[in-house]
């Protein structure tokens, strides 16, 4: 792998941890994409469909999570049994 290669890959590297940082302290999407347009410098090498769809799927897996946590165990299990009539 070229050098430049390499430092593209740790650049986004980079980015994704700085996302997976601050996605905890964000409430809504666009308070998330807001804080990280701070960082766009570090992508700036890629285009802007691939970064947004880099930062799409950190949200939503993080909104995934924090729904896992927040009805685990609320939901309870139904079966459904016909009557005997």
């Amino acid at each position: 792998m070229g050098r430049v290669k390499a430092m593209a890959m740790e650049l986004e590297e980079r980015f994704a941890e700085k996302a997976l940082d601050i996605v905890d302290e964000c409430e809504t999407w666009h308070q998330f994409s807001s804080r990280m347009e701070g960082y766009m410098d570090l992508v700036n090498h890629m285009a802007l469909d691939d970064v947004i769809s880099m930062l799409t799927n950190i949200w939503v897996e993080h909104q995934e999570t924090i729904a896992k946590e927040a009805y685990s165990g609320m939901v309870k299990e139904v079966k459904w049994e016909p009557k005997d009539e």
